[in-house]
């Protein structure tokens, strides 16, 4: 196996360990629906479809990037694709860096599109890959590889810092995106990996013409934590706790995506059906989950993942009759409460 290979296997077999989340949540445990005592709905009719970049899934959420790289991942991202063409949800897959540097690993990220010729996949590769004009043929290359529907930008400049292999030559990295932008036809995503996107960013995104914001901010997974296990010379409480709450950023984000026609995702420590529509009446087109969903693939398959999120769906139709919301857009609209923290 090599080094790139072992990375990622570490990185699957650390996220299935259960000291690696941050201390805090993600925020939406301290807002409370309003309850709707009169809802006038019919609990069967409620819609939980969406509309994103000119498709429409049948529920507001999508697998975020995972893994990828190493034979392991193929029959996780196998998995996964099928998951996503029964309930009608998008893909995102992992970071595809070993794409650009050989084609040996293809076919752990290829599998997806063999398992789901129509489901929506997201192409994966990261902020300091893109900043070098060389590796620009090889992005396209990916995206046409595997029939991307979108590409998906990840920052992650805190896991870098504490990944004993790490890139922390972040430079140029918005001249990057801003020229591979103007070659590639479909969206483009920018998202975080734990720590959060900031409004100030979001505006200088938006002006070399990124479509979408993940924000991914912190409450789940920590990567420095991560990578702080694999780094044995590494610890900081300090730094596996940095970061922006995922609630926070997407109220901070909400108003400039909608009146920027700029699409605003949710993700980062997603873990019940209260973040699921809490990040939707908060602004966000779609929520994204992705430790929650491994570790119940690890446990028990294909079905487990389908029970989860089934499940959680479940949850999220209720919270909308109990908010009188007859769909997504309705419910992005529902009025919530700040509580009084502990």
């Amino acid at each position: 196996m090599n080094s790139h290979s072992q990375r990622k296997h570490d990185h699957v077999s650390i996220c299935l360990q259960p000291d690696i989340e941050h201390k805090v949540s993600s925020g939406f445990d301290a807002y409370t629906f309003m309850h709707n005592a009169l809802p006038e709905l019919n609990y069967d009719e409620i819609d939980l479809s969406i509309q994103l970049f000119g498709r429409t899934f049948n529920l507001p959420l999508f697998i975020s990037g995972m893994t990828g790289g190493y034979k392991g991942a193929m029959d996780i991202n196998a998995a996964l694709a099928e998951v996503c063409c029964e309930l009608s949800i998008p893909l995102v897959l992992g970071s595809q860096r070993s794409m650009l540097q050989d084609q040996y690993s293809a076919s752990t990220f290829t599998v997806a599109r063999e398992k789901g010729s129509d489901i929506c996949i997201s192409a994966n590769i990261g902020a300091t890959e893109i900043a070098q004009s060389s590796n620009h043929d090889g992005i396209i290359r990916i995206i046409d590889t595997i029939n991307a529907d979108w590409i998906t930008i990840h920052a992650n400049p805190l896991q870098e810092l504490f990944q004993p292999e790490g890139n922390t030559d972040f430079r140029g990295v918005l001249k990057g995106i801003e020229d591979c932008r103007k070659r590639i036809q479909i969206p483009m995503i920018v998202k975080e990996v734990g720590s959060g996107i900031s409004l100030d960013l979001t505006k200088r995104l938006h002006d070399i013409g990124i479509d979408g914001i993940d924000v991914a901010g912190k409450g789940g997974t920590s990567w420095s934590a991560v990578e702080m296990k694999r780094n044995e010379n590494e610890n900081s409480d300090y730094f596996k706790e940095w970061g922006m709450e995922t609630s926070d950023c997407l109220i901070s984000l909400r108003e400039f995506c909608e009146n920027n026609n700029m699409t605003l995702l949710s993700s980062g420590g997603i873990r019940n059906a209260h973040d699921i529509a809490m990040s939707v009446a908060m602004g966000a087109k779609s929520v994204g989950m992705a430790r929650p969903i491994l570790i119940a693939y690890h446990e028990g398959g294909i079905q487990q993942v389908k029970m989860l999120i089934e499940r959680f769906m479940k949850d999220v139709q209720r919270i909308m009759f109990l908010t009188g919301s007859k769909n997504c857009k309705d419910l992005s609209i529902v009025q919530y409460t700040k509580n009084q923290r502990n």
